[in-house]
């Protein structure tokens, strides 16, 4: 279900309240009934909210960290985790009651999921985990669950994400609905995206949440369904099944939910021939998400525009949305192996800690033997204290081994093997954080491309070794012209690519042609003092270019053929939009 799912899991991480409570001035009464009707009242919700945040409302310590974290729920359901965040952290971090705690962590790991703090999510996963056993109202433990499971199930862990979904049936009080187990065991069943639309599953979903008037969970599984009908050559039943709930998921106005069912709606006319209504649904779906914040759910959208354009034969706005398709979807990919691999990272860890803490019971064993057989005699108390002191040096050095293991590895996956800098694909993903900080901030940023003049001609003449030299050389003068915050990398052979936050096109250019002239000063080697190197550059800048990489990639490039075309050794911009 992904991003989708891990929405869904968000906003039904429910409180502590077990119906309704009557309305009035009585705090108690106003935050359980707002906890009660979060999900089923939305107006009447804002409407105790806004009672609760009024000055004449007297609030006890408890009720106040109780309405702290209903703010933190209402922003995770807006979509709005700038807010919601800090404030589920306070509450998951602080709050005196373990029931309340573990809903906000159960809110807040799904947050750092769908903004790509994965190894926190896993680490507060554990955390949760742990708590269970504590928790004193079953029905918060069974919610837990289910954010523990959605989550295992999002980073393809589908054995324990199957686990949790059944556990959770455990916890299930008595004539409670199957619906949400059913739907998570769904969501374990599906973590590698193979699941026929033809599986039981779907409809064991459905209908038990149809029957339990749970219409967001049963639309999460019905808009999955849609989406494998159409990729699975049934268009025809995917639309007939999207017109069918398109009322209801109007209707919840859940935002998630309604752009996956614009964009599967686009996706499934597309395949069935009807390109004009796949245009429009994918361009209404498009429409939903200026700021990108439902990125992760958009290849279908782009692929739907990339496909309509070519078709119709406006190939410059085919490629734009082919661009937008690409990148798209090398980020899903990233983000599944970002994802796969904090999960293995945390998991390690704490096999590690596990490790540690069976190691000192052992120690703590065999100091009480040493006591016991200090009394008998002294050699053998030596012998014991020898043994011990190499079984932790042992593990000492085993756990230095495993621990610089994983920093190598974490380097060598994110670093250009030769230059030390970020490697093409690193690069591209720091460089994308940069320019959505920099486009949420409103600030200027330059991003540029350099590439070093006659480089061929240099293995040619002096040889690879002495052209690998020249890389390293040209790569730590450019470093000692860079701040802390610039996003420096290789993009392949002598091109370099260079995201300079918070900077104007002028200072851009002033900084590249410092590094352009300490080039010509630059000394290789002693056993070539005539070889002289020099660069050109291209440059973009946001003002001109907008926010988006390619767009910026695509006009540093062109500044960049500009500068070679006009006698190379110089800097070149883009300056006007477009």
């Amino acid at each position: 279900m992904g991003m989708c799912g891990l929405a869904m899991a968000a906003l039904f991480h429910g409180g502590w309240a077990r119906a309704a409570a009557p309305a009035g001035n009585n705090a108690t009464a106003l935050l359980a009934q707002a906890d009660a009707v979060k999900t089923t009242d939305r107006p009447r919700f804002l409407q105790l909210l806004q009672q609760l945040h009024r000055p004449d409302t007297v609030l006890s310590p408890d009720e106040r960290w109780r309405l702290r974290y209903l703010d933190g729920w209402e922003g995770s359901f807006t979509g709005d985790y700038a807010t919601a965040e800090p404030l589920l952290r306070d509450v998951a971090d602080h709050a005196p009651d373990t029931d309340l705690q573990s809903l906000a962590a159960g809110t807040l790991l799904n947050i750092l999921a769908i903004s790509h703090h994965y190894e926190e999510a896993f680490e507060r996963a554990d955390q949760l985990t742990a708590n269970i056993p504590r928790i004193r109202d079953r029905r918060v433990a069974y919610k837990a669950l289910s954010q523990l499971s959605q989550l295992m199930a999002s980073a393809g862990q589908s054995e324990p994400a199957r686990s949790y979904a059944l556990e959770m049936m455990q916890y299930a009080e008595p004539g409670q609905s199957m619906c949400r187990p059913y739907v998570y065991l769904f969501g374990a069943k599906v973590a590698d995206d193979t699941l026929p639309p033809t599986d039981p599953i779907f409809h064991q979903a459905v209908d038990a949440c149809t029957a339990a008037k749970e219409p967001m969970f049963a639309d999460t599984v019905q808009l999955d369904l849609a989406r494998r009908l159409a990729e699975t050559g049934d268009p025809k039943a995917a639309l007939a099944l999207l017109k069918r709930i398109e009322p209801t998921v109007n209707a919840q106005g859940f935002q998630v939910h309604v752009y996956v069912l614009r964009s599967t709606f686009g996706y499934a006319y597309w395949v069935s021939g009807h390109a004009a209504e796949a245009k429009h649904w994918a361009q209404a779906a498009l429409a939903m998400d200026p700021k990108g914040n439902f990125d992760g759910l958009s290849e279908h959208v782009y692929r739907v525009l990339y496909e309509v354009a070519r078709k119709a034969g406006d190939y410059r706005t085919a490629l734009d949305y082919y661009r937008h398709y690409r990148d798209v979807k090398a980020r899903s990919v990233s983000d599944a192996q970002a994802m796969a691999l904090a999960y293995h990272t945390v998991q390690q860890q704490l096999s590690l800690h596990k490790l540690q803490l069976e190691e000192l019971s052992k120690h703590n064993g065999m100091l009480e033997l040493q006591q016991a057989l200090d009394r008998k005699e002294m050699e053998a108390s030596r012998l014991y204290l020898m043994l011990l002191l190499t079984v932790l040096l042992s593990v000492a050095f085993w756990l230095v081994r495993t621990k610089r293991s994983q920093l190598r590895f974490q380097k060598l996956a994110r670093s250009d093997g030769l230059t030390g800098i970020l490697n093409h694909q690193h690069f591209v993903s720091e460089a994308w954080s940069a320019l959505r900080h920099a486009e949420k901030t409103s600030r200027d940023a330059c991003l540029a491309l350099i590439d070093l003049d006659h480089f061929k001609q240099i293995n040619d003449t002096y040889g690879h070794a002495t052209g690998d030299a020249v890389l390293v050389r040209t790569v730590k003068l450019c470093l000692a012209h860079l701040r802390p915050i610039d996003v420096f990398g290789r993009l392949g052979g002598e091109e370099f690519g260079l995201v300079l936050p918070d900077c104007s096109v002028e200072q851009g250019v002033e900084i590249l042609d410092r590094i352009r002239l300490a080039l010509a000063d630059l000394a290789i080697d002693e056993s070539h003092p005539d070889l002289g190197i020099s660069a050109s550059f291209g440059v973009a800048s946001t003002g001109a270019s907008g926010y988006e990489l390619s767009k910026l990639m695509a006009d540093a490039d062109a500044a960049l053929y500009r500068a070679k075309r006009g006698g190379r050794n110089r800097v070149e911009t883009v300056t006007e939009p477009g």
